[in-house]
C-alpha cells in the first residue's frame, strides 16, 4: 500500500495496471492471501520497482513447484535462492529496467534465459542473460535448485543469436549380423528379420514383431506406432512414487509408453537370445527390467527360458510379468541388463560380486564413441543421441537437432546444448497441448531422448561411457569379453551394443 500511495496511484488503478480484481489486491496489501510468483512480479512491474522490495528478507513464495526466497538485497543488487520441483517451469514476464540475471546452479540441471535463445546449465555452471523479455526457469529431469542474482541499471547488450546448418548427417559404423543357423523356428525368424532390416510377415501378434514392424516402416519413411504403445497410452496405470533416482529423473509414464519407439529397442533382445541360446542358458536374471518388454520378448523367443528381475522401482514392480528379487543372489550362473549399466553406479562391481565362476553377463546397452577429456565426452554423448532422433522421419525440429548435431561435431558445445534448450522447451510447450496424434507420440519419444541426452551432458542419472573403458573395467573385475555386437550404429564406435562377459 505503501509503494502504491507514494506512486498516486489508487486501488482501482493498480488493480488494472496487474491485471486482478480489486478485492484480490486489496487482501493481498492487507496480508490476507498469499500472492504468487507471478502476482509479485505484475505488481513490482505496474509501481516500477524491484521484486525485492515488495517482499520481506528471507520470505518464501511458492507457485507450481517453484519457490523463491530473497536471501540478500542491497543497492541496485538482488539475490534469490529458486527451488524448481521435477518438471517444473516458471515463465517470466519482461522486468523493469532489464536487469541482468546471473543464474548458478547448485543442484539438478535447468533451462534459463530468454524463451527465443534459452541456455541449458547444471550444477556448478552459470548462465547470464537479461530479464526486459519473456523468459524462462525449466527443471531438466528431476528438481534443480540455483541462486539467481539480478543486477539492476546495467548496460544492456544484445543476446547473441545461433546459426542454423540443416546439412544432412550421413550414416557412419556397420552392424554385426547373427548366424541364422538356430534350430528354434521362432528365434530363426527373428534373426533373418533384423539382418535384412525388412519389416515382418510372420508372428505379428507377437511384441518382438509388433515392434520390430513398427521400427521398420518408421525408418523407411513412415512413421508406424507398435501396438504395444497404443495399448500402453490407454492403460489404467499404477502411482509413481519417485523413490528411486531413475523415477526422479525421467517421466515414467513416458518411458513406459513411448521407449519402444527407440531405433533398435527389440533387436537388442534378439542378440541377447541369440547368445542366451547357443550358450544353453536355462535360467536368468534381469537387472533393473523396467516395462519388461524385453524380458517379454526374451519370453517368446526362448519359452523354456526362466527369467527373474531384480527391479527397485515399485511403479515397475507393480507392472512386472516376472517374478521380482530385490538383490542378485550370490552364485548365480547368467545375468543380463536393458539398458541399466549406465544408470547403476558400480554396475560392474555389483554383478562381479554376484556372478559365480563362469557365470555369464549379457550387457546391451547404448554407448558413446571413445573419448579423452570431458569435452570430448559431452560432445559424443550430444552426436549420439541425436543420431537416434535423426534417423526417425519426422521434419518438426529436424533442423533445430540437425544444427546441434553440426555444432557438437564443431566442438561447440555450449552452442550445441543452448540450440538443444530451446527445442527441448518448445517439445515439452507442444506436448502439454491437447491432440493424440503418431507424431505427438514421436515427439514424447523426443523428449525422452533429449533427456537422456541433456542428463548424461550432465552427468545427472545417465553416465554412457564407451565400449573400450567399459571392457576394461569389466575385465579388472575378473569379467572375460567373450562377444560383441553392435546392434544400432550411431557413428564411429557408438550405437546400441550387446556384449557379453564371463566371470574368471
Amino acid at each position: 500500500m505503501e509503494l502504491r500511495e507514494k506512486r498516486g496511484l489508487t486501488l482501482s488503478q493498480l488493480a488494472k495496471l496487474v491485471g486482478i480484481s480489486k478485492s484480490a489486491l486489496w487482501a493481498i496489501e492487507q496480508g490476507r492471501v498469499s500472492p504468487t510468483i507471478s502476482t509479485l512480479w505484475k505488481i513490482a512491474n505496474a509501481l516500477g520497482v524491484t521484486f525485492g522490495e515488495l517482499v520481506e528478507h528471507s520470505l518464501s513464495v511458492a507457485e507450481n513447484g517453484v519457490e523463491v526466497r530473497l536471501i540478500e538485497r542491497r543497492n541496485s543488487k538482488e539475490v534469490y535462492l529458486m527451488r524448481l520441483g521435477a518438471g517444473a517451469t516458471r515463465y517470466a514476464e519482461p522486468h523493469e529496467n532489464s536487469p541482468l540475471e546471473v543464474v548458478h546452479v547448485i543442484e539438478g540441471a535447468m533451462i534459463v534465459g530468454p524463451l527465443d535463445a534459452p541456455k541449458y546449465v547444471w550444477e556448478g555452471e552459470t548462465a547470464k542473460f537479461y530479464g526486459g523479455e519473456p523468459h524462462l526457469y525449466m527443471a531438466v529431469g528431476g528438481g534443480a535448485v540455483a541462486v539467481v542474482a539480478m543486477f539492476y541499471h546495467t548496460q544492456r547488450r544484445p543476446a547473441k543469436r545461433w546459426y542454423l546448418d540443416a546439412t544432412p548427417v550421413v550414416t557412419e559404423g556397420v552392424r554385426d549380423l547373427l548366424e541364422p543357423d538356430v534350430d528354434n523356428e521362432i528365434l530363426a525368424y527373428a534373426i533373418s528379420v533384423v539382418n535384412k532390416k525388412q519389416p515382418p510377415e510372420r508372428y505379428l501378434d507377437l511384441l518382438l514383431f509388433d515392434i520390430l514392424s513398427a521400427e521398420y516402416n518408421t525408418l523407411a519413411g513412415r512413421l508406424t506406432l507398435p501396438k504395444a504403445v497404443v495399448h500402453a497410452r490407454g492403460a489404467n496405470l499404477p502411482q509413481v512414487l519417485r523413490t528411486t533416482p531413475f523415477e526422479q529423473n525421467f517421466d515414467v509414464y513416458e518411458y513406459l509408453i513411448y521407449e519402444p519407439l527407440h531405433p533398435g529397442y527389440a533387436e537388442q533382445a534378439v542378440y541377447v537370445a541369440y547368445e542366451l541360446y547357443k550358450r544353453r542358458i536355462t535360467e536368468v536374471i534381469s537387472v533393473t527390467c523396467g516395462p519388461a518388454y524385453h524380458e517379454r520378448i526374451l519370453a517368446e523367443l526362448l519359452p523354456d527360458l526362466k527369467i527373474s528381475c531384480v527391479e527397485s522401482s515399485p511403479f515397475f514392480r507393480k507392472l512386472s510379468p516376472v517374478q521380482v528379487l530385490d538383490d542378485v543372489p550370490a552364485g548365480t550362473s547368467a545375468v543380463v541388463s536393458f539398458g541399466a549399466s549406465h544408470h547403476i553406479e558400480n554396475f560392474l562391481e555389483w554383478i562381479s560380486s554376484r556372478l559365480r565362476s563362469g557365470g555369464l553377463l549379457v550387457v546391451a546397452d547404448e554407448f558413446i564413441a571413445d573419448y579423452n577429456n570431458e569435452r570430448e565426452r559431452r560432445r559424443n554423448i550430444i552426436m549420439h543421441h541425436l543420431r537416434y532422433l535423426l534417423d526417425i522421419p519426422l521434419e518438426r525440429y529436424r533442423v533445430e537437432l540437425l544444427s546441434a548435431y553440426h555444432a557438437a561435431r564443431a566442438e561447440k558445445i555450449k552452442l550445441a546444448l543452448d540450440i538443444l534448450a530451446k527445442t527441448y522447451h518448445g517439445i515439452s510447450k507442444e506436448l502439454r497441448e491437447s491432440g493424440d496424434d503418431v507424431e505427438k507420440a514421436f515427439l514424447h519419444f523426443y523428449r525422452l531422448e533429449l533427456t537422456s541426452l541433456l542428463l548424461g551432458v550432465a552427468y545427472i542419472e545417465e553416465r554412457k561411457t564407451s565400449v573400450e573403458k567399459f571392457v576394461g573395467a569389466a575385465s579388472a573385475l575378473g569379467l572375460k569379453p567373450v562377444a560383441q555386437y553392435r546392434v544400432y550404429p550411431t557413428g564411429r564406435g557408438s550405437g546400441t551394443y550387446v556384449l557379453v562377459f564371463r566371470k574368471l
